[in-house]
């Protein structure tokens, strides 16, 4: 049994209650009604959640237990009303004590009973639900909000499910990164971020005028070609990978130690990073795109449409080259360093691709152009790398 203090909501809809209630509580009496077929009969389909996201849920099992670990939207619950009990809490306006229980059946109505775990079906919230099942046993209690429908008929639960995601309008990754810059902790997410800003506003730099910032253009502005987040993104490869352990480092000061098997072999920035030396970073970014802009220097400042190079395709195929180019360079070298314009000029001579080939019609837009580009900038500068690792990220 399962008892919580709930606030009634009055809505178009009907009536629900908000409250809070500890997740492990809260599992012990959630179930998933999964949308599928039913067996052997492919006329026949029944419930209205979607399969669990495997990605997403190993994601959600990591977060859960980080330091800054917060679910604030509430999950949305439905109960039979014979599993619950309702009463009014003397002198509360709009406040209840709502219990939860199994219901013991009837067999004279052809009732079958319902078990306390199947009390309460999920609407929205599986993933979120399922991550803490992952919970430590040191971050417990972990409180939930919870939105609970008394006796919500199957057509009213689907009603709320779909509206509430598809209502939902999906956040502008280069938003999402751009109000990065208010953490206060160190993250390669925020670095990245911070890069890209130092990028865009570098006068006469290669990327001046050429970043949306929060995903649109600048009004005035036509020269910008390519979103913040794609930049970002570009960069996060070449950043330590696990976003979230970095952040909990810098949070409670004990960075600073790369990570078993992560180098800057791996990952090249990786150490300029642990050392705070993001100049390095941005140094080594716009001496390669400097070169890149005098190979090509028409396709990188042109923003006519069907040019590719100072775009999603040419800039994914250019930023994922610029570790193979790094370490080509640096082959012979045990510590990263900056390398310098005139390093990446000179191994971009190599490449007899035309400034008038750099276009849509010869590379598709999307990831089959933007690997064709990176596969032949490979081939031409680096036609036998001394290892492999480099090649392939």
């Amino acid at each position: 049994m399962t008892d919580l203090k709930v606030l009634k909501v009055s809505q178009p809809i009907g009536e629900f209650y908000i409250g809070a209630i500890n997740s492990d509580d809260l599992l012990a009496i959630s179930t998933v009604d999964v949308r599928e077929f039913e067996e052997g009969r492919p006329d026949s389909i029944d419930g209205i959640q979607r399969d669990l996201s495997k990605s997403r849920l190993k994601e959600l099992r990591g977060y859960v237990n980080l330091p800054y670990a917060t679910f604030p939207t509430s999950v949305i619950l439905a109960v039979d009303e014979r599993c619950v009990n309702l009463s009014p809490i003397e002198g509360c306006n709009g406040l209840y004590n709502l219990e939860i229980h199994a219901y013991e059946g009837d067999p004279d109505a052809g009732e079958e009973p319902i078990e306390i775990e199947n009390s309460a079906f999920v609407i929205d919230g599986q993933h979120r639900l399922a991550g803490l099942e992952n919970l430590h046993a040191d971050r417990k209690p972990f409180q939930v909000n919870v939105s609970i429908f008394v006796g919500a008929a199957v057509a009213d639960q689907a009603e709320i499910f779909s509206r509430v995601n598809l209502a939902q309008t999906k956040v502008n990754k280069s938003l999402t990164y751009d109000l990065l810059s208010y953490a206060k902790e160190q993250s390669p997410h925020k670095a990245a971020h911070e890069i890209v800003i130092a990028l865009n506003a570098d006068d006469g730099g290669p990327f001046e005028r050429k970043i949306k910032r929060l995903g649109v253009r600048t009004p005035g502005i036509d020269t910008e070609t390519l979103a913040q987040a794609t930049v970002v993104n570009g960069l996060l490869r070449h950043l330590p990978k696990d976003q979230e352990k970095e952040r909990t480092k810098s949070l409670f000061g004990f960075g600073g130690k790369s990570e078993p098997n992560e180098s800057w072999r791996d990952r090249i920035f990786v150490e300029f990073y642990r050392r705070e030396d993001l100049a390095s970073i941005l140094e080594v970014v716009e001496n390669f795109f400097d070169a890149v802009k005098e190979k090509w220097p028409d396709a990188w400042d042109d923003s006519v449409e069907g040019q590719i190079l100072n775009r999603t395709t040419g800039f994914n195929a250019l930023i994922r080259f610029l570790k193979d180019a790094y370490l080509h360079i640096l082959k012979d070298e045990k510590h990263p360093r900056v390398v310098s314009k005139s390093e990446f000029s000179q191994l971009l001579a190599e490449v007899d691709i035309r400034q008038e080939d750099l276009n849509r019609e010869e590379y598709l837009p999307g990831s089959s152009g933007s690997g064709r580009l990176y596969r032949e900038l490979v081939a031409a500068c680096i036609p036998e790398p001394d290892d492999k690792q480099g090649s392939l990220i």
